[in-house]
């Protein structure tokens, strides 16, 4: 809610912006790029960027040339850590401007605490049909090593001047729509006692685009590279700093409207950080960084990362079981701390009771030795709860029932407290650049010991390109695969506990690598096995990196009743699943329906069975059933959002609910929720294109109505609009 002062505030920054526009700088130079779409001009002596128009949408970068940046490079010396190469003190060596691009040339270049060093910088901006496309490449002649490179960079990333508010947009856990505020408050995510400025970082090991979004208007990112070889991060860097903050622990404040504040400058600095690691004598490139406008909500913008994606993705052919409509549960077995729930003999009787409620799959958690998230990275079984032939059988007899069993595994970590990792793992752990391992916090079970941090195991990332260890993990692997098991989920498959880069010099890679393009090396190891064992066999992962839909057929995770599918907008034909944790847990079935995701049963915290909580089991059985009837449109269908129709509540737009179209016909379908838990809603349902009539339906009373022109939804309940 903005108050009267911010409302002030922002009427005379728009004033002030116009007011600023028209006594702009002349910004004429020889270089520069222009098309319908977009305008680039940069600076003839430094090659800055001084000024960017996007036409189309009116929005206009760069009011201050004496702000104006172009690259900045980090390489540090002997003496000092923070040794940068900045671009605007540096002149250009040459230039060259070409039909739709422009190609810049640094050489012999000064930094922070040495000049002339033996460094040739190329940068290359591209005009596009959609936009600007931003690549690089570097020779490092020099004896030090270039760590990071900023480029593009905007010194001077000017707002649209009629904005009321801006955010960036990206993947959160699950491909949640995750959005920060820019403006007219500032989100930074580095604590204040670290930087001189308000920063906000946003990498691409989740997310390979981002959007910077203001109104109906954005930018979008795009870090067009399907290898990860080098991570980047999105910057924005607010300078001076808040006009005021909003506590002295939280790094959140008040952009200033002005242009200065205590006779500095008030502006956005925008840049995109690679990670290269050019060592001495070496060449290095820069993957493309796409920068394009777009008019509209951020459909528009997540729509370029669509299309970006349809290059590159392969559906993998899911198992005839896993393409119906059907639901999971998960249990839990044992802990780290030796707590088993039961016995791996007494699997059999979880089984039938999800044949008998008509749930397709366990996932079996904790069954390997030590419990969940101890003694990783083995997957022998644990003799506290029985022997390997009585897990192999009874995972035989669920399959019997009709019940699928999948393994949860995890080859991401080692257990730093188990003698195996002293004596031999401890080689193929990440290292940092001072030789030490990475070490990530784990996890606490039940024990006050635990639950007081005491006796926490600890999980040390492990280097998956490492060949000896990729080779540890396939024959981990090959254990769980020989149980018989109709598929495995793969655990914290999606990070390394903030580890990025391995310095280790005897793993066979380069140093330092990225070691996240290690992720496919064993997953197609553990292809090549699957393909010679069990072609049916079923790969998921915890809420997947995008790419790595490119190996696993699936992706669980957890959400919230504050959710938006963004990765499911981009990826309608992936299938995932997510957790039903509540006792009556009805707001996230509804969202497992608006959002076309499986069904995953956790009673107790996956510790419990399934008739412990019969409210949430018979609602969740319910939309199953509808999902089947109306297959077509909420299971096979192509989820579009909100897109394709407008749902109205007292004449005002309504957000709770999504939008499929009939893989068959095209024609749609409105799911409509009501998260409220005490108050019946009605709405108004405006359909584009329609093209038939409308009847509505709800999991709990399957019988078509006529749509009339009101839908009324009781609370915690979801009613669907079938166009027929």
């Amino acid at each position: 809610m903005l108050y009267k002062k911010e409302i002030i505030s922002l009427l005379v920054f728009i004033t002030l912006g116009f007011n600023g526009w028209s006594q702009q700088q002349n910004f004429d130079s020889k270089i520069y790029l222009e098309n319908e779409l977009v305008k680039i001009v940069f600076d003839e002596t430094y090659g800055s960027l001084t000024y960017l128009e996007l036409k189309e949408i009116g929005w206009r970068i760069g009011k201050r040339k004496e702000l104006a940046q172009s690259f900045k490079l980090y390489v540090p010396t002997q003496d000092r850590r923070d040794n940068a190469v900045i671009g605007k003190n540096n002149m250009l060596l040459d230039y060259e401007v070409l039909e739709h691009k422009v190609i810049f040339k640094w050489k012999k270049l000064n930094s922070t605490d040495k000049n002339d060093l033996d460094i040739s910088f190329t940068g290359v901006v591209e005009l596009t049909d959609e936009g600007l496309v931003f690549s690089a490449s570097c020779t490092n002649n020099s004896d030090l090593t270039i760590e990071a490179i900023s480029w593009p960079y905007f010194g001077d990333f000017t707002l649209p001047k009629s904005s009321i508010s801006t955010d960036w947009i990206s993947f959160g856990y699950g491909g949640n729509l995750d959005k920060s505020p820019i403006f007219p408050y500032f989100s930074a995510n580095h604590g204040y006692y670290g930087v001189d400025n308000p920063i906000k970082t946003s990498n691409t090991q989740y997310s390979h685009f981002g959007l910077i979004q203001s109104l109906n208007q954005g930018i979008y990112l795009g870090y067009h590279d399907t290898l990860d070889e080098h991570l980047v991060d999105y910057t924005f860097e607010l300078k001076p700093g808040y006009e005021y903050n909003e506590g002295a622990w939280t790094d959140f404040g008040k952009v200033s409207s002005l242009d200065t504040i205590g006779n500095q400058p008030v502006n956005f600095e925008f840049y995109c950080t690679h990670f290269p690691y050019i060592n001495p004598k070496e060449k290095g490139k820069l993957k493309p960084i796409a920068f394009y406008p777009y008019k509209g909500s951020w459909h528009k913008g997540a729509d370029f990362y669509k299309s970006w994606r349809a290059e590159w993705t392969n559906n993998l052919s899911l198992p005839k079981w896993a393409s119906k409509v059907h639901s999971w549960q998960q249990i839990h077995i044992n802990s780290a701390e030796d707590r088993p729930v039961f016995q791996y003999k007494d699997l059999i009787d979880y089984c039938k009771e999800c044949a008998e409620n008509k749930v397709s799959a366990i996932q079996l958690t904790g069954w390997t030795l030590g419990g969940q998230d101890r003694s990783n990275p083995s997957h022998d079984i644990d003799p506290l709860l029985g022997t390997y032939t009585e897990l192999k059988n009874s995972i035989k007899q669920c399959k019997d029932l009709g019940v699928k069993v999948v393994l949860f595994n995890k080859y991401t970590w080692a257990d730093e407290s188990q003698d195996w990792f002293k004596s031999e793992l401890i080689n193929y752990a990440v290292k940092d650049p001072f030789g030490n391992y990475r070490v990530y916090d784990g996890y606490q079970y039940q024990t006050p010991m635990q639950l007081a941090d005491i006796n926490t195991r600890r999980l040390i990332p492990m280097c998956p390109l490492s060949e000896d260890w990729i080779e540890i993990a396939v024959d981990e692997f090959i254990k769980s695969l020989d149980l018989g098991a109709d598929g495995m989920l793969w655990d914290e498959n999606q990070h390394h506990g903030g580890a990025f880069y391995c310095f280790d010099k005897n793993h066979g890679h380069q140093v330092p690598a990225n070691i996240l393009p290690g992720d496919k090396l064993i997953e197609d190891r553990f292809w090549e096995v699957i393909q010679k064992r069990n072609p049916d066999y079923l790969m998921v992962g915890e809420s997947n990196r995008d790419l790595q839909f490119q190996s696993y057929h699936m992706s669980y995770f957890r959400i919230g009743n504050h959710y938006t599918g963004l990765h499911r907008y981009v990826a309608p034909e992936q299938k995932m699943m997510i957790a039903v944790t509540g006792y009556n847990d009805r707001n996230i079935l509804n969202r497992a329906l608006m959002n076309n995701y499986i069904i995953s049963y956790e009673p107790r915290n996956f510790k419990g069975k399934l008739r412990e909580y019969p409210l949430t089991l018979e609602y969740g059985k319910q939309i199953d059933a509808l999902r089947r009837t109306y297959k077509a449109y909420l299971w096979d269908g192509i989820y579009m959002d909100t897109l394709g129709a407008i749902v109205t509540e007292n004449n005002n737009r309504y957000a709770n609910y999504s939008v499929f179209e009939n893989s068959i016909n095209g024609k749609k379908a409105v799911v409509i929720i009501n998260p409220d838990y005490f108050n019946v809603k009605k709405f108004h349902v405006q359909v584009s294109n329609l093209n038939g009539e409308l009847f509505y339906v709800d999991p709990e009373n399957q019988r078509e109505k006529k749509y009339n022109g009101l839908i009324e939804v009781q609370p915690l309940s979801v009613v669907v609009l079938i166009e027929k």
